[in-house]
């Protein structure tokens, strides 16, 4: 990724309670959640920050990443990302990659192809597929990054991934990572990423 900076904000406000129990600090190989997304983003170089709301994480997250409360989490994801943004947007980076705290099992190759992509053309938006069925994480030019901070914070990112001079801008980079389609925000879809791990 030479001469292309990459910016990480990982989404972690929500009250969790699809999942019954906060999934940033929920532990899968040792580790929290939140601890996986912050590894994963270091990984490709990224300074992430950590958005937190409904519960706080800084005796999880300590000094390995920024940390942002934010206090309106409730108004919805974009709102999170938006808090993350603002965070983010006095430094200089050509791109944000967004992480979601409930892909622990995201493989780190998956992350690396996809930074890969974007430096290969940095003005496009970029998202990973698997059988054509786009997923998560994603990377933002700079330019969309910022323009996400005009929407309402109750809305969705959708609403500028759909306008017209920003569709053409997409692009899927094709992967056999079911995890990019997996979020893990319910105690069943936890019982089956531990089972996974099990012998049979």
């Amino acid at each position: 990724m030479s001469g292309v900076q990459l910016a990480a904000v990982i989404l972690a406000a929500g009250a969790s309670r699809r999942f019954g129990s906060p999934k940033a600090l929920a532990v899968w190989r040792g580790k929290t959640f939140v601890e996986h997304a912050i590894a994963l983003a270091s990984d490709v170089g990224c300074g992430p920050v950590v958005v937190e709301g409904a519960v706080p994480l800084w005796a999880v997250v300590g000094s390995t990443a920024a940390l942002v409360h934010h206090p309106g989490w409730e108004a919805g994801p974009l709102s999170s990302l938006q808090a993350g943004i603002r965070a983010q947007r006095g430094g200089a980076f050509d791109g944000l990659l967004v992480l979601t705290v409930d892909r622990p099992h995201l493989a780190p190759v998956t992350l690396r192809d996809l930074c890969s992509a974007f430096a290969r053309e940095p003005g496009a938006y970029w998202q990973p597929s698997v059988g054509g069925r786009p997923g998560h994480p994603v990377i933002y030019p700079r330019a969309l990054a910022l323009r996400l901070l005009e929407l309402a914070p109750e809305g969705s990112a959708r609403e500028l991934l759909a306008a017209a001079d920003v569709r053409p801008l997409r692009r899927t980079l094709p992967c056999s990572d079911a995890a990019v389609l997996e979020n893990i925000d319910t105690p069943e879809a936890f019982g089956r990423l531990i089972a996974a791990e099990q012998p049979p």
